[in-house]
């Protein structure tokens, strides 16, 4: 039996929608965790400066994230991120929309080996908030046409730690990870929905959830800028049940500045 190819990450993520939509029925997909960009500044020495700006896309909400982090002497580097996004569904006699932002700071260790190796850890925490205004098509009832279906806000922190490793050139930089992080719900509110009530009652009943979060990383160019493409699988082993998402893609350029290790490499 031959299985389809996937040639291109878009290819995969129009698929997994088109899978969603039919699954979800008549109704837009509303995940109630997107997984943020991987922290990899890929250091291999102190007083370097590493920034990341991309746009990153999923199933749910299209996003704006912004990463920054300075290497430090004895192997010590910090680091703060931000995600920003959502979307909007919304049609002329309907209301169909969500908001995300996520905060996080970061901190941990970074060392060097054979040249063009770097491995990296970084434990961090972070918080977020999102809100929901939801809608569904009354076709899936046996008959037609958008109906409101209420609202849901809720808050949630994160605690993570993630190893790397990687190499680093002049051109080409590379890294794998492997995050474990801990999310927690906090002050979830909904009101007047019936289509989106048992998740979010799930939700509700078990609102901390452990993530283990893969990740790749690509960057090419030509110090100080390099192109950035990252791809990061999220799965929740504790409860797979809860409506989160699972693969998520960022494209975008990293900037480096300060001291080189290896100047010729």
């Amino acid at each position: 039996m031959k299985f389809p190819t996937f040639r291109s990450p878009l290819t995969l993520l129009t698929v997994i929608t088109f899978y969603l939509l039919i699954l979800y029925g008549c109704s837009y997909p509303h995940l109630y965790h997107s997984p943020e960009m991987a922290p990899v500044p890929l250091f291999n020495d102190a007083a370097q400066f590493s920034g990341t700006i991309t746009g990153s896309f999923g199933t749910v909400n299209p996003a704006f994230e912004l990463q920054t982090a300075f290497s430090l002497p004895a192997h010590i580097a910090l680091g703060a991120g931000l995600m920003t996004g959502g979307k909007n569904n919304s049609g002329t006699d309907y209301t169909d929309l969500s908001k995300y932002n996520y905060f996080e700071g970061f901190g941990g260790f970074y060392t060097s080996f054979a040249k063009i190796g770097v491995f990296e850890v970084y434990a961090g925490y972070g918080e977020g908030n999102e809100t929901h205004t939801f809608a569904y098509n009354e076709w899936d009832w046996g008959s037609g046409g958008w109906v409101q279906d209420g609202t849901a806000e809720m808050k949630f922190s994160k605690l993570f730690i993630q190893p790397d490793v990687g190499v680093r050139t002049k051109y080409i930089e590379g890294a794998f990870t492997l995050r474990l992080s801990k999310i927690n719900f906090k002050e979830i509110q909904f009101a007047d929905t019936y289509y989106r009530l048992d998740e979010l009652r799930l939700l509700e009943e078990e609102p901390i959830s452990w993530l283990l979060e893969p990740g790749f990383t690509f960057r090419g160019g030509h110090d100080p800028v390099k192109f950035q493409i990252q791809g990061i699988f999220s799965a929740n082993p504790s409860n797979e049940n809860i409506s989160f998402e699972h693969f998520r893609i960022n494209f975008g350029i990293n900037i480096k500045f300060g001291k080189k290790k290896n100047p010729e490499l």
